[in-house]
């Protein structure tokens, strides 16, 4: 009975291992050889195609390169057979043809990191509470809802979540015995996590936090503080080494984005950071996993306050420094997931233990539990793992626009796909204004420049044609644009409506318009298959044309222009 106890909790975590990578592998080529997430078409694996050129800086420092450098290492190992006799061609060939082997990769390996974080929390809670604190802790943080989605993506933030829970678990042992191997341990696991995220650097906190606590006099708890930073900078160089060598560069492109991160994004709604971010602790950790994780620390501060104090200031920081920016994104608080899981098991442990001390009674109560925890998340994970298996939107819409209408035919369709995704096959007109007129990101440039007179603009020149899609529209009618509001509004009086592709199942009134939920993870139950709600109008009183240069047209007058400096 002993050794089966011994062993139980390794064969739930084998079991929440397997089951977590499944539900996150289930349709893991979803949307390609096209990438709807524009994070991932751009940031990450183009890159690090490109350095099968030859040159191994990315030229892009927005953010860390580490996953960037482990795709690249992954599939030179996996389709060049290594160096130095590696033969990359046929890999370049086949990703000109179909990007879909790099994006698989990249996917795969974000899935690995992530159950790699699981495992880092279960052994964290094992070594600072018990096995069962560890099991839970590793189910909730295998199956948060935002942690499978992030899965599914070739992105950075699954990476976080090893060192995040290394660095964390090292600096309350640091505090406990002060010795110098825990410093260490925590500042290689912070140059790790920002060598995946910057702002996980904040992970550093707790360490300094814990050598005050020893005393700051205590000549062990400085020079573990040295070492820790000496570590840091050394595994944040292994990962991202032309942050250094292109510092310069890297500063410059570090502050673009943290201009762009102050400026509210369109279509974020008028709500502040403080009630999203507690929000998404609803849907994307789960509401009673949230609440389990609150009570987990007021437990914990009854037991050993210092160790809650150090549990709790990493998120409490997080959330600090991530509400004093203009825009806000639920994965952006996804790096302090790790230790709300920890606290979530310290609760339903300690409650389970409340309930009974019987070890056959505690541990059903403790899966009762653990399983009333589960249900949100685990319900809207499987939910999302099927409507990835069906095809999105906006390909049922290509294939109608290249089935039914001529080649090179003039089309309007707003910046809701990917790019070069027509093929050359249509002439695409009256795009964005430039980032050299009018300042922000592409959708905003769009719907900022629409007008109603555009219409008349579109059947002077031919572009019958015109693709709605909600992802721009919505939008507009979520923060109110009312020159864009009377352009739909006009549009939809002289138009017909010659193809429709909706993504919610049939009856069901339509979520409203979500940043997050509407771009890419479709967490409303009203979704059946990915993509937004396309519409395609045909405009009436206009001759369909082809060919020719597309069509532009000059922004209205009073658009935001860009900063110049931005431009260089």
């Amino acid at each position: 009975m002993r050794a089966l106890r011994t062993w139980l909790p390794y064969v739930a975590l084998a079991a929440i291992v397997a089951a977590g990578s499944l539900l996150r592998l289930h349709h893991l080529g979803h949307g390609l050889p096209y990438s709807y997430h524009a994070d991932e078409a751009l940031h990450f694996t183009t890159r690090a195609m490109e350095m099968f050129g030859g040159d191994l800086n990315p030229h892009y420092l927005e953010n860390p390169s580490a996953f960037t450098y482990l795709l690249y290492t992954v599939l030179r190992l996996l389709h060049g057979g290594g160096p130095p006799f590696d033969d990359v061609s046929g890999l370049l060939a086949a990703y000109r043809a179909d990007p879909s082997i790099a994006y698989e990769t990249g996917r795969a390996i974000a899935v690995v990191l992530c159950m790699l974080g699981v495992l880092a929390v279960f052994l964290v809670g094992r070594r600072l509470w018990n096995p069962a604190t560890g099991v839970v802790a590793a189910a909730v943080l295998a199956f948060a809802f935002l942690t499978v989605s992030y899965s599914r993506y070739a992105l950075t933030d699954t990476g976080v979540l090893l060192p995040v829970a290394v660095a964390v678990y090292a600096a309350v042992r640091a505090h406990d015995d002060g010795r110098l191997r825990w410093y260490a341990v925590a500042g290689a696991a912070v140059g790790l996590a920002v060598g995946f995220k910057y702002t996980a650097g904040l992970v550093g906190v707790p360490l300094l936090a814990a050598a005050l606590l020893r005393r700051p006099r205590e000549w062990r708890a400085l020079a573990g503080l040295a070492l820790s930073g000496v570590a840091a900078v050394a595994v944040f160089f292994l990962t991202t080494p032309y942050f250094f060598l292109d510092l310069s560069v890297a500063l410059d492109q570090l502050g673009e984005q943290s201009d762009a991160a102050s400026v509210r994004k369109l279509g974020q709604g008028e709500g502040g950071p403080v009630g999203y971010y507690l929000g998404s602790l609803t849907w994307g950790f789960g509401t009673l996993a949230a609440l389990a994780a609150a009570a987990g620390l007021v437990l914990e501060a009854r037991r050993d306050r210092a160790r809650a104090f150090l549990l709790a200031l990493f998120p409490l920081i997080m959330f600090v420094y991530l509400c004093t920016a203009g825009r806000h994104f639920a994965r952006w608080l996804m790096p302090v997931y790790p230790v709300l899981a920890l606290l979530a098991g310290v609760a339903l442990v300690q409650v389970a233990d409340v309930i009974s001390r019987r070890p056959p009674v505690r541990a059903a109560v403790l899966g009762v539990l653990l399983a009333a925890v589960l249900a949100q998340p685990l319900a809207a994970d499987i939910r999302t793992a099927r409507m990835f298996g069906r095809e999105d939107t906006r390909q049922l819409t290509r294939d109608f626009l290249l089935d039914t209408l001529p080649r090179d035919a003039r089309v309007v369709v707003e910046p809701g796909v990917p790019s070069r995704y027509f093929d050359g096959r249509l002439t695409l007109g009256f795009r964005a204004p430039p980032r050299t007129l009018v300042a922000g990101g592409t959708p905003q440039r769009f719907i900022l420049s629409l007008v109603p007179s555009r219409i008349d603009a579109y059947r002077r020149s031919g572009y019958c044609t015109v693709v709605v899609i909600s992802t721009v529209a919505g939008r507009a009618m979520r923060d109110r644009i009312e020159p864009a509001a009377a352009y739909y509004r006009r549009l939809r009086r002289e138009s017909r409506i010659v193809f429709h592709a909706s993504p919610y199942k049939p009856g069901t009134d339509k979520p409203d318009f979500h940043l997050d939920w509407s771009t890419h993870l479709f967490l409303p139950a009203a979704y059946v298959r990915p993509g937004p709600e396309v519409t395609v109008h045909r405009l009436a009183g206009c001759r369909q044309q082809v060919g020719g240069r597309p069509a532009v047209l000059a922004p209205p007058p009073g658009l935001p222009r860009p900063d110049p400096a931005s431009l260089d």
